[in-house]
């Protein structure tokens, strides 16, 4: 539908058969509609759209969290966009035509607080233990910044967040493993951020488990 300004011999906005109106810098102006291109995509193109569709979907269960914690300095509204974009150029890798995730490069989250230092990871009991040095006096860091966790399913149907599980001068927690993970592959993500959850660090890669192993 199109909707007439000052009359027939006005301006008008939307759609009328082939012509689409609409206002640019205050001046209404007519132009064709864009036709669809009749030519069959190139093979480039076609990895290229297959790509673009793997990272909205491969990013899809993480948006809660990421419109959180990923790229704080920018508006809410562009993180979904800065965040599919930073997984197109790092995450998806294309090679004869197949396309692999690279679960150690994905960012949860990215910022300019300190990260962990010296973080060490061991799996015993059915249980991940981290431990970490304290370095409360670096940057902006604080002695309450809170601790977060990520394990997500290789197949992305099981996505568990472990919020605020230790601070930052707690230097260790040990963290029980989901029954979900003796049958499914997991991978590993932490991070901290200040307790007004404005800052974080980038997100660590911990690794992948997979049949009882850490790998």
């Amino acid at each position: 539908m199109a909707i007439a300004k000052d009359g027939i011999l006005g301006g008008f906005s939307g759609k009328v058969g082939n012509i689409v109106g609409l206002t640019l810098n205050g001046v209404p102006i007519m132009r064709a509609a864009p036709k669809a291109s009749q030519k069959p995509p190139t093979e480039k193109q076609r990895l290229q759209r297959l790509k673009f569709s793997l990272a909205i979907e491969f990013t899809k269960p993480f948006l809660e969290i990421t419109q959180q914690f990923f790229n704080q300095s920018a508006f809410s509204g562009e993180r979904r966009n800065l965040l599919i974009s930073y997984t197109l150029q790092n995450v998806i890798q294309v090679q004869d035509d197949e396309f692999t995730l690279l679960w150690n490069r994905f960012l949860v989250s990215s910022g300019d607080l300190s990260g962990f230092h010296h973080l060490d990871v061991t799996l015993q009991d059915e249980a991940l233990h981290l431990t970490w040095q304290d370095n409360s006096s670096q940057g902006f860091a604080k002695s309450n910044d809170e601790v977060h966790l990520l394990l997500v399913s290789e197949n992305l149907e099981q996505v568990d967040f472990l919020e605020n599980i230790a601070h930052r001068t707690n230097t260790q927690v040990t963290v029980p493993l989901p029954d979900w993970t003796v049958e499914h592959p997991a991978h590993f993500y932490i991070f901290m951020s200040n307790t007004a959850r404005k800052q974080s660090c980038n997100s660590f890669y911990l690794g992948k488990l997979e049949q009882g192993l850490w790998r």
